[in-house]
């Protein structure tokens, strides 16, 4: 958990740091940062009320100090990572998609070579769940089509006989791409977005 050390920081820190309002917004910058490139929903959920809570007590920390020692600069200071921290996990979760993707490339060079080579290619790098919900992340192919665009992706789906829905396209490597079916779904497979007789491509 998160929590733990974000905790176990602050009260080390906090006696050796004057400036305990910056350091807290700080801290919560750095949070949630953690938790949107963690990308695990368990993680979301059983942190949330704790990420609400250092939020509260980070920006009254602010308010508090700015009210003692008037100084401007704290509080722009505190106020601007405060604000920055929900965006900053926002931006972050792009981040997980080529950590999955790079990490899957330094265990598997020969299917990576292999799959720049194929049109079709389609087979699940990464996922993440909770309880009997899972979605997966998928590394898909195309030497024509730009699976981005909606069209492309129809013709390229009929054409390789892809039959999962899909929810998100990502262009992660010339002619690669990560996608994703649509979430909360039960489990997705390569079987299941595949025909059954294309299992073997």
């Amino acid at each position: 958990m998160v929590a733990i050390p974000v905790v176990i920081i602050f009260f080390v820190a906090r006696k050796k740091f004057r400036n305990s309002d910056i350091l807290l917004a700080f801290i919560f910058f750095i949070a949630c940062l953690y938790l949107g490139f963690s990308r695990d929903f368990a993680i979301f959920i059983l942190s949330l009320f704790i990420f609400i809570g250092l939020f509260l007590l980070a920006f009254a920390v602010t308010i508090y100090k700015y009210k003692q020692n008037k100084s401007i600069r704290n509080l722009l200071t505190s106020m601007v990572l405060i604000v920055l921290a929900p965006i900053a996990a926002v931006i972050s979760t792009q981040f997980y998609l080529y950590k999955a993707f790079y990490q899957w490339i330094l265990f598997h060079p020969v299917q990576f070579m292999d799959a720049k080579a194929q049109e079709g290619f389609l087979q699940e790098i990464d996922s993440w769940s909770f309880e009997d919900m899972y979605t997966p992340l998928m590394l898909a192919s195309s030497q024509h089509y730009n699976l981005t665009v909606l069209d492309d992706l129809k013709l390229w789906k009929a054409e390789n006989g892809i039959v999962c829905d899909i929810a998100q396209v990502y262009k992660i490597y010339p002619k690669l791409y990560l996608i994703q079916p649509f979430e909360m779904m039960p489990a997705y497979t390569n079987e299941d977005c595949y025909k059954k007789s294309d299992l073997n491509k």
